[in-house]
C-alpha cells in the first residue's frame, strides 16, 4: 500500500470526525506577514519539505507540497502561547498594547492581565509572548461560526443568494449578478478571529511545544513527557537532523538530493516515533480548514471529497410549511446523490478498508457495505 493510498483510507475512515478537533491555526503565508522568528531554518525547511512530499507525493494528483504542509509545520513550532491581555475575547495586535501597559503598571482589570506565559507575573518574556502569538505564528483555536466561503441562503430557492433574491438592490451590477448566477452575500470570515486560551489550555500548549520542563507544574508528570506530541521543538529538530544523517549514511548524500524512492527507503528505516508524527502533521495539514495553515486553495478537501464548511448556506433550511419542517438544498441533497454526481461506488481499497473496521467492531460486527455511495476514492 502506497502512502497516498494510506492518507485516502484514513480520510475515508475518520477524516470527518477528525476535522472539527483539528487544533491547528492559520500559518503566515495565508496571512500575507512576515515571519521574525519563524522556528526552522531554511535547512530543515528543505528536509521537512523532501519528507512530507515523500509521505504524500505529487504524482497526478496534489501532494504534500501543494496543500502546503511545510508552512503548515512550520507555525505550528513557531508558535507559543499569547494571551488575551485585554479581555475582548479575540487574540490580536491590541493585546501586545495591552500587555505592554500592564509591564509598565498601567494594566486594566481584565485579570489574565498580560501574563501570557503565565509565570504569574507580567515582564518583557510576555511581550515577547503576546507578539509572537500576534505577528510570528498563530493562535489555536478558530472563531466561527461563518468562514466566509459560503454565501447566505436564499429561504424561498435554499440555493446560493445574491442581493437580488434579498430584495437589497433593485437592480444595477446587483441585478446583473443575479442574472448570471454568481452570489454577492458573503458573511465575514469568522474563522480569522482566533479564540483566546485560558491559563490551563496555554499551559498545555507551552507543554506540547517546549517540552515539559518548561512548565515547572508539569516536570514531573509522566504524561507531559512520554506523550507523542509534546516537545514538538526538539523532536522536529532531533528528527530532521536525524533523516538527514541516515540518507548520508544509507546513500552518502543529504536527505534532500535523494530519489523520491530513496527518501521513502530513509523513512522506512528512520526513528518510528518521527516519522509517525510526521504522518499526522501531513495528515493534519493536508484536511485542516485552510485557515488553520494547510489545505491550500482547499486541495486537500477536494482530493478527499468533502465539500468543507458549509455556513450559513447550510444543507437543510428551517420551513414550518413541509413536513419535518426542513428542506433540502436542490443542489446538495441529504436523500440522495447530488444531481451533478455519477454515482460510481466506493472502491476496492476503500471496500476492503470498510470491511475489516466492521468486522472488527466491538459491540455488534457488521456486513458489508452493499449501498451504493456516490463518491469514490481511487485505488
Amino acid at each position: 500500500m502506497t502512502r497516498r493510498q494510506l492518507l485516502r483510507l484514513l480520510a475515508a475512515g475518520t477524516g470527518a470526525a477528525l476535522l472539527p478537533a483539528i487544533p491547528w491555526q492559520r500559518t503566515l503565508a495565508t496571512t500575507g506577514s512576515a515571519a521574525s522568528s519563524p522556528f526552522l531554518t531554511s535547512a530543515e525547511l528543505a528536509i521537512l519539505d523532501a519528507a512530507t512530499a515523500a509521505i504524500v507525493p505529487t504524482d497526478g494528483t496534489p501532494g504534500a507540497r501543494e496543500c502546503g504542509v511545510v508552512d503548515y509545520i512550520q507555525s505550528l513550532l513557531s508558535y507559543l502561547p499569547g494571551s488575551d491581555a485585554n479581555c475582548d475575547r479575540h487574540v490580536n495586535a491590541a493585546d501586545v498594547t495591552a500587555t505592554i501597559l500592564a509591564l509598565n503598571g498601567t494594566g486594566g482589570a481584565c485579570p489574565d492581565g498580560g501574563d501570557g506565559d503565565g509565570s504569574g507575573i507580567v515582564d518583557a518574556t510576555d511581550v515577547t509572548v503576546a507578539e509572537s502569538a500576534v505577528f510570528r505564528a498563530r493562535p489555536v483555536f478558530a472563531g466561527g461560526p461563518f468562514s466566509g466561503r459560503e454565501p447566505q441562503p436564499h429561504f424561498d430557492t435554499g440555493d446560493t443568494a445574491c442581493l437580488v433574491c434579498h430584495g437589497i438592490a433593485g437592480g444595477g451590477a446587483g441585478a446583473a449578478a443575479a442574472a448570471a448566477g454568481t452570489v454577492d452575500n458573503y458573511p465575514p470570515d469568522f474563522f480569522r478571529e482566533f479564540l483566546p486560551l485560558p491559563r490551563l489550555r496555554r499551559l498545555s500548549w507551552k507543554i506540547r511545544i517546549l517540552g515539559a520542563g518548561a512548565v515547572p507544574e508539569a516536570a514531573d508528570n509522566p504524561l507531559a513527557s512520554d506523550s507523542l506530541e509534546v516537545d514538538l521543538r526538539n523532536k522536529y529538530r532531533l528528527g530532521l537532523d536525524s533523516l538527514d544523517s541516515r540518507a548520508q549514511q544509507m546513500f552518502g548524500k543529504p536527505f534532500v538530493q535523494l530519489s523520491a524512492a530513496q527518501q521513502s527507503q530513509v523513512l522506512d528505516k528512520a526513528d518510528a516515533d518521527f516519522v509517525t508524527l510526521l504522518h499526522y502533521h501531513t495528515v493534519e495539514g493536508m484536511l485542516c480548514a485552510p485557515e488553520y495553515g494547510g489545505n491550500r486553495d482547499r486541495i486537500g478537501w477536494q482530493l478527499v471529497g468533502f465539500d468543507g464548511d458549509s455556513q450559513p448556506l447550510g444543507y437543510e433550511i428551517y420551513d414550518e410549511s413541509v413536513p419535518g419542517h426542513y428542506r433540502e438544498r436542490p443542489d446538495k441533497p441529504n436523500s440522495g446523490p447530488n444531481p451533478d454526481e455519477d454515482c460510481h461506488g466506493f472502491s476496492a481499497a476503500v471496500n476492503a478498508f470498510l470491511a475489516v473496521i466492521s468486522s472488527a467492531a466491538l459491540v455488534q460486527p457488521g456486513g458489508p457495505f452493499s449501498a451504493p455511495y456516490c463518491f469514490d476514492v481511487p485505488a
